[in-house]
């Protein structure tokens, strides 16, 4: 188990208002969410434009409120930053608000410090939602379907290709850098009224990590299949072994039972991402 599972099982066992992606408010029937950017952990000066890390930021946060079917509304942003960066860290918070902007979302405080690198904290808040609306990870059923968005499997290899110099054709390296660097916003809400989704989670360490938790919490089997067809570029780019550890994953079913089931693969050769460690490889 990684630190960050041992932290959220700690306050989850303490405090019952902890959500899935999001606590919700009973009082004011909002979703409320909270991510963090670090310097030279989420993000460099060498490859992030202002825009790129402005956009990653409130990305991050904006599908924590829609994975859970809420709507975003308000934001609360924190700056910490060293003075020598003042005029990068203003070009960040101006493409913040114009993002904010364009998807009606109102910037309405926070707090700003000084610091040796430059973080980023941005807390998201809902507009009002029942809670007999929100989108739990613990109501997957028997017989559901799986889906994901395409282009999944990009991000990791553009990742790779910067700091890894794994190697990758032009065309497929100029794809997966600049979906790692501006990775696309989906708009949950246009899914939601045309999909009977049951469960939703943010895809935000990977697809295995992410089905493991819907397992745990529904505590349904989810089986797996058809993963040639999640990113078919891919598929005929890697071998077979190397693409299911890249993309895991995309599925065919729900079933009664725990756990992720892959027919003749060893999902434990799957190299998770943890935040506490640099295992961020293929």
């Amino acid at each position: 188990m990684s630190y960050e599972q041992k932290i959220i099982n700690y306050f989850e066992k303490n405090y019952k208002k902890i959500g899935d992606d999001c606590a919700y408010i009973n009082s004011t029937k909002q979703l409320i969410s909270s991510d963090t950017l670090v310097e030279n952990k989420h993000f460099d000066l060498k490859h992030f434009t202002p825009q790129n890390i402005a956009h990653r930021l409130f990305l991050s946060n904006y599908s924590d409120i829609q994975s859970s079917g809420g709507v975003p509304k308000y934001v609360l942003l924190n700056i910490s930053f060293p003075n020598k960066n003042y005029k990068f860290v203003q070009q960040i918070i101006t493409n913040f608000h114009r993002i904010c902007l364009t998807n009606k979302v109102e910037i309405i405080g926070g707090d700003t410090t000084s610091s040796e690198k430059i973080f980023l904290s941005l807390t998201i808040i809902s507009d009002k939602i029942n809670n007999t609306k929100i989108t739990k990870r613990s109501n997957a059923k028997v017989d559901d379907k799986i889906y994901t968005f395409s282009g999944i499997g990009y991000s990791k290899l553009g990742y790779l290709s910067l700091y890894s110099k794994f190697k990758l054709p032009n065309n497929l390296k100029n794809l997966s850098v600049k979906q790692f660097l501006k990775p696309k916003m989906y708009i949950y809400q246009d899914i939601f009224r045309h999909l009977n989704i049951t469960s939703c989670m943010d895809l935000s360490d990977s697809l295995l990590s992410t089905l493991e938790t819907i397992s745990l919490k529904s505590k349904k089997k989810i089986k797996l299949n058809n993963l040639n067809s999640v990113n078919s570029k891919l598929y005929k780019f890697l071998k077979e072994e190397k693409y299911i550890s890249l993309i895991l994953s995309s599925g065919e079913s729900v079933e009664k039972g725990k756990g992720v089931n892959l027919k003749k693969f060893n999902l434990a050769k799957v190299k998770k991402f943890d935040h506490f460690k640099n295992n961020y490889s293929l």
